[in-house]
């Protein structure tokens, strides 16, 4: 029988699944541009916000999805630090973003995307 805990934090992994999914849809995500649009159309996007679909279904389209938002944050983070270098902003902090708008919203879709894996993880590992 699973604990509370477990059954929580599956909870909790669903709906960061869910979440990161809605954010992959409202940017109409591609993972480049000859790619096609995160969208119904897509099997990862019925595994991640289809309530009937399995945990390890979920697991595994955060995990495809993962990879290819971090590769377009990198490519994000690139342009960022190259309009930085180029204006050369003040930032007396050095606490300025150097990474896109699109960039800063691809690593907060990825670090949803993290938790929700490490949740799925955690509770299938036991």
């Amino acid at each position: 029988m699973m604990c509370k805990t477990q059954t929580a934090t599956l909870a909790q992994a669903r709906a960061l699944t869910r979440r990161a999914a809605q954010w992959l849809d409202l940017i109409d995500f591609r993972a480049h541009a000859a790619a096609e649009t995160f969208s119904p159309s897509m099997s990862t996007y019925h595994d991640m916000l289809d309530p009937a679909a399995t945990d390890a279904a979920r697991l595994a389209a955060c995990r495809g999805m993962h990879r290819q938002v971090c590769r377009r944050v990198e490519v994000e983070r690139l342009d960022g630090e190259a309009t930085h270098a180029r204006l050369r902003p003040i930032d007396p902090y050095g606490l300025r973003w150097r990474v896109t708008r699109d960039g800063a919203t691809l690593e907060t879709i990825a670090s949803l995307l993290s938790a929700a894996i490490e949740g799925f993880q955690a509770c299938h590992e036991n």
